[in-house]
């Protein structure tokens, strides 16, 4: 009896060994699978590489598979890992808004206003002393309170005779102006007032940049060089608005537009603002057919003493099927551009070539007595017309109605060439119909005639005379 239930204990021992073998393997084999089966699943989430828009091939790094971070994570990282070596093309710049471009009627001087899509703006010269209202009145009509860019594109006193006025009374960003030395009234005016606000100057000369809209570029392409003549050493300014482009040329003459032409800078342009008003000297042929301009503005007082602009240019542009912009015929002159196309509210002046000496002309219309009174009638002298260095010179403007009696309160603009600059004065008459103007002329070149043009102004009338005296 005890030895059955010896072998039957150990018959039980045996078959609970096989069971417990058994369940071993069975347990490892399990764990196998899943341990595979995770390895499977972990390696088919995980790509090797993928294709980008650009059609380039991206390599994800391989410690990204041997990571031992939860599957979420690692296809997060396996994720961000392709989107870090994606390579996009540039993006191309869109220009959107638009742009206008305000050519202010100054009489005979010049002034440009530009104002960007986001509000942004440059002003380019304000004009004579006599028309600072004008330009201040002006851009306060435009609502504007800060002027980006200031530029003085020469000293010249129609050109800057305004800017003290405009920086008295707006915020400015930047002043540009070339290097030029002048030492009259004017221009000192003008350094009072930039000082008087702690502002500083910036050499205007080719090769400026100016950081102003996106996606608007604003160069500076001139002066080149440096020149004795203030015209020449004038800043000419190249906007591009889209396929849109704008050349601005202050006084600049041909010595100027000559080099231009050689620095090899692009002077294509839609619309032209003709040099030195329409002046014979400036607007060359080479220069003209290398801007090629649609548009053409001139800037310039109507009845000037100056021929301005000249029938050279006016021919010109109009043998080029320019149309042709002017401000003493047309007042203000807005265009506007949205980066694709450009629009202008008036019309076009009409060209009509002058009659020659062999083509008739119309006689003069007789004026009737009663019109004849309320003409001007001005007589101007001198009382040294051969002065020496640093002398004081007086001109003396006796203003008339047509009736011969004096006129009270007229207005008196004298403006002497020198050599190189200009310098303006101003007066009113006195119930005798008198103006004086004193002035010295310093260091004058000798030998040089100054011409001195004088304008008078009263209510809607004008007239003109001149005086010139000669430094010894």
């Amino acid at each position: 009896m005890a030895n059955w239930r010896g072998k039957i204990f150990v018959l039980l021992f045996l078959i609970f060994i096989l069971v417990l073998t058994g369940c071993v393997t069975t347990s490892q084999e399990q764990i196998k699978s899943v341990e595979t089966g995770v390895a499977a699943e972990e390696s088919a989430s995980l790509p090797t590489s993928t294709t980008v828009e650009t059609g380039e091939e991206v390599t994800v790094n391989d410690d990204t598979k041997n990571s031992n971070s939860p599957k979420g994570i690692g296809n997060s990282q396996s994720s961000s890992a392709i989107e870090n070596n994606k390579v996009e093309a540039p993006e191309k710049v869109i220009t959107e808004g638009e742009l206008t471009i305000h050519y202010i009627d100054v009489g005979q001087g010049g002034s440009q206003l530009i104002i960007g899509p986001t509000g942004k703006t440059i002003l380019i010269d304000a004009g004579n002393n006599n028309k600072e209202k004008t330009v201040v009145g002006y851009l306060k009509d435009q609502d504007i309170t800060k002027i980006d860019f200031l530029i003085g594109t020469h000293p010249d006193a129609d050109h800057t005779g305004g800017l003290d006025k405009v920086i008295d009374n707006f915020d400015i960003g930047k002043i540009y102006m070339p290097r030029v030395q002048s030492n009259t009234k004017t221009f000192e005016s003008v350094l009072l007032a930039i000082q008087n606000k702690g502002l500083k100057v910036t050499t205007a000369k080719s090769g400026l940049i100016l950081d102003w809209e996106p996606g608007i570029v604003v160069k500076m392409i001139a002066p080149v060089n440096t020149y004795d003549d203030a015209n020449e050493m004038s800043a000419v300014i190249h906007l591009t608005h889209g396929q849109t482009a704008f050349l601005f040329t202050g006084d600049a003459e041909a010595k100027s537009e000559s080099d231009m032409l050689a620095s090899g800078v692009s002077l294509k342009a839609d619309v032209l603002l003709a040099g030195h008003h329409g002046s014979k000297s400036s607007t060359s042929q080479a220069f003209l057919d290398e801007v090629n301009p649609k548009y053409a503005v001139i800037q310039s007082g109507k009845d000037n003493n100056y021929g301005h602009p000249t029938q050279e240019v006016l021919k010109r542009l109009n043998d080029k099927k320019v149309e042709i912009y002017r401000n003493d015929e047309q007042g203000n002159i807005v265009f506007t551009s949205n980066g694709k196309d450009i629009s202008v509210a008036q019309n076009h002046w009409k060209y009509t070539a002058v009659a020659t000496n062999n083509e008739a002309s119309f006689p003069p219309q007789e004026q009737s007595k009663e019109s004849a009174k309320e003409e001007l009638v001005v007589s101007a002298s001198i009382d040294d017309a051969s002065p020496k260095q640093n002398s004081t010179i007086v001109v003396t403007v006796k203003v008339q109605d047509g009736s011969g009696k004096p006129v009270n309160g007229a207005e008196v603009v004298l403006t002497l060439h020198y050599k190189s600059t200009e310098t303006v004065y101003e007066g009113k008459t006195n119930a005798a119909g008198v103006s004086t103007l004193s002035f010295k002329i310093g260091r004058a070149a000798k030998d040089f005639t100054v011409d001195g043009d004088i304008t008078v102004t009263y209510g809607d009338k004008t007239s003109n005379v001149s005086v010139s005296f000669t430094p010894k």
